[in-house]
């Protein structure tokens, strides 16, 4: 009963053999099949790595980041022209917030025209509206002038001739300086009868700068009014080996300038003390901005421009020139974050792949110029199958930068600044991983050995044909 089982399981064995005498070796066929045998290991080591290797897929989809959630923006960017005196950064969006002179999360860096740092950073600090006299104190005039401006021709010899010496920085245009006008008047009335000529201890005095324009530049005027105290005729105070100087930023009423002006007079021949409303800045002509935001993910501005409570600005003589160290949105990745992106990445990762506008400078030779940079921001989630810590959302964006003077566009603000306009895609691109699926390879594996196994055969038998037919000639002619 077994060998007839055995006989009739033997009848469906589709590898049929022909016995070993009935075959037969040729060199064509002992060349093609060593050529088949490496090519089939090539493929299926081919086929192998495209197993090992890591296969991803990219969807395009609606943005599916969380109801409220922040987007946070870094930066870095110095203005060589702007004082960091004055100098704020504002944000706005298209829902109508309006956020002034941001503070809490940035940090001002004083520096000089070739980007070198002056002092030491600090954190940015709001400032209040300062109180004026809401009627104008009276006052008469007696043998001083008080109502004439200092020159560039007398400045220098008026300023070491007493121990302190206090001037209003003004330009005639100013509504701050027309409402200050009156009061200071009066208070250098006052202190000067308080003080005279023979004591020495302390004067009072003005400068025109829309006449006295180099002076002013001179000693870093952006705004104005400016009230700066010089001590011995300088207004240059060294403090930890940093060069600054005393500004006035208190009320503007006459009690508090005489409070002031007194203050500085008991100090006069002393080491520089505390005095209230005055406070000491760097002497620099520009200011680095660093740090970041957190803004909502709807279009919004970032302004880099000249603010200051009670005080007006010169936009026309202003230069907004400035250099971004680096502008990018989103959390920096880590080394192995970099590297899953690098490798997830449906095109790769480029140098600035992640900030377009990074080491680049926009600079103009006149003033009264407003940049305008223009930034579309594009989502990119990286979603790792087997690795789901290291799951990223990267930001990337293209950017046009434009520039234009006042006055050329209708419509346009009528302040120079340097803007940083950022619009959010609505598509959000997501690359995932795709599983290994183990049949797939060995389906590969089968259709390669089995290809190319038939079509080697194919080419042995053409080969062998040729060589029969070859054979068959060769002794034709011989008969």
């Amino acid at each position: 009963m077994a060998p007839r089982a055995l006989s009739r399981l033997k009848s469906v064995d589709f590898y049929r053999k022909l016995p070993t005498d009935l075959t037969e070796a040729t060199l064509s066929g002992a060349t093609i099949s060593i050529a088949t045998t490496f090519l089939i290991l090539f493929l299926l080591g081919a086929e192998l790595s495209s197993y090992m290797a890591t296969k991803t897929r990219t969807d395009m989809v609606v943005d599916r980041s969380a109801h409220g959630e922040l987007l946070r923006i870094n930066f870095n960017i110095s203005l060589p022209q702007l004082s960091c005196e004055f100098a704020t950064l504002d944000v706005s969006d298209a829902m109508g917030l309006k956020r002034l002179n941001l503070t809490k999360t940035v940090r001002k860096q004083s520096i000089n025209e070739n980007l070198g740092k002056v002092g030491a950073a600090t954190e940015d600090k709001k400032m209040h509206d300062p109180k004026y006299d809401k009627d104008h104190p009276g006052f008469q005039y007696e043998d001083v002038n008080i109502s004439t401006p200092l020159s560039t021709d007398n400045f220098d010899a008026v300023a070491s001739q007493y121990d302190v010496l206090i001037v209003n920085f003004f330009a005639p245009w100013c509504p701050w300086c027309q409402r200050l006008g009156p009061t200071w008047e009066a208070v250098t009335e006052d202190i000067h009868n308080r003080y005279p000529e023979s004591d020495g201890r302390i004067r009072m005095a003005k400068v025109d700068c829309t006449a006295e324009v180099d002076l002013c530049r001179k000693h870093y005027i952006t705004a104005f009014p400016s009230i700066r105290i010089f001590r011995h005729g300088s207004d240059d105070v060294v403090r930890l080996g940093h060069h600054e100087h005393e500004s006035y930023y208190g009320d503007r009423t006459k009690e508090d300038l005489t409070k002031m002006a007194d203050a500085l007079a008991e100090s006069a021949g002393q080491p520089h003390t505390f005095v209230h409303g005055v406070a000491k800045g760097a002497k620099s002509s520009g200011c680095n901005f660093s740090g970041f935001l957190l803004v909502k993910k709807v279009p919004g501005t970032l302004h880099f421009v000249a603010r200051g409570p009670g005080h007006s600005f010169d936009y026309l003589n202003m230069n907004l020139s400035h250099q971004v160290h680096y502008m990018y949105y989103g959390n920096k990745p880590s080394p192995r974050r970099r590297a899953l992106l690098q490798h997830m990445h449906p095109l790769g990762l480029t140098d600035d792949w992640s900030d377009k506008l990074r080491g680049q400078s926009f600079t103009n030779d006149g003033n009264g110029v407003t940049y305008e940079h223009y930034m579309q921001v594009v989502l990119t989630t990286i979603e790792p199958r087997r690795r789901p810590e290291l799951a990223f959302d990267a930001y990337e964006y293209t950017v046009q930068s434009h520039q234009y003077k006042l006055g050329e566009h209708a419509g346009t603000e009528d302040h120079a600044s340097a803007k940083f306009t950022y619009r959010l895609s609505p598509i959000q691109i997501v690359v995932t991983e795709q599983p290994r699926q183990l049949y797939k390879f060995l389906t590969a594996i089968c259709a390669v050995i089995g290809g190319v196994f038939t079509v080697a055969g194919i080419i042995d038998g053409m080969v062998h044909q040729v060589n029969k037919i070859a054979k068959k000639v060769d002794l034709g002619k011989q008969g």
